[in-house]
């Protein structure tokens, strides 16, 4: 494959300064190629999205036809390389975790992350009747209230002013769904807002993300939603 672009994630980051758990599997300083995925064109000239054999990060990259997604023709190479990783992310935890219905309550926890900011046109896609968002920058939440998210809580203000608000959303509009990219003490406080004190209450699903099994199924319909007619995308599975 002609590489065209190739996104470069934490776990690349991780590798390169040296952090990530097998960056020295293979003797200290010894020379590789970073990037796992890839977008380029195939001798035909064919787009695709493809994982790449030895690294993407290059002119050139080995692929498998067996793990490749072909470009719809009006999606640019870097949206292409940028979307894939988050998309599967979101899709994971919304359709193959939380299996989201129409109609359903979604707080993404931690929204301000790439992943996070796709999770809300998403769980819009699938038809969420009220997507809460937080994240730890109030200054810039409020621009995921154009991506679609209906109501933004900020994660720098006291522990107790979140939680109040959490339970007072909760009490109008039951959150069925919570995608956390976050973990941690801000987990704590969803947990301490949703807690039923002695009494039943709505059922939350609190999603992780753990396999990608399912997600491929959907990939397409989410993609095929934003193509024109007659444009379709096809995910090669041999």
């Amino acid at each position: 494959m002609h590489v065209k672009a190739s996104a470069i994630k934490n776990v690349e980051r991780s590798i390169v300064s040296g952090k990530y758990y097998s960056s020295h599997a293979n003797g200290s300083g010894q020379a590789r190629v970073i990037g796992s995925y890839g977008v380029g064109t195939l001798g035909d000239g064919t787009g695709v999205y493809a994982v790449a054999i030895g690294g993407a990060v290059a002119e050139q990259a080995m692929i498998s036809r067996g793990q490749m997604v072909l470009l719809p023709d009006n999606l640019d190479y870097n949206t292409a390389a940028a979307l894939p990783n988050a998309v599967i992310g979101s899709e994971i935890g919304l359709r193959c975790k939380a299996d989201i219905q129409p109609g359903d309550t979604v707080l993404i926890h931690g929204a301000k992350g790439f992943t996070g900011r796709v999770a809300i046109p998403i769980a819009k896609h699938y038809g969420a009747g009220k997507i809460i968002a937080t994240g730890r920058n109030p200054g810039s939440l409020n621009t995921l209230l154009d991506l679609g998210a209906d109501e933004v809580v900020p994660l720098s203000q006291a522990d107790a002013i979140f939680v109040a608000q959490i339970e007072a959303i909760h009490a109008q509009t039951p959150i069925g769904i919570i995608i956390d990219y976050l973990w941690g003490h801000p987990a704590e406080l969803l947990l301490a807002a949703l807690q039923g004190k002695g009494s039943f209450t709505h059922r939350t699903d609190l999603s992780r993300v753990e396999t990608v099994a399912c997600a491929l199924s959907h990939i397409e319909s989410v993609y095929n939603q934003a193509l024109p007619d007659g444009k379709r995308l096809v995910i090669v599975m041999e």
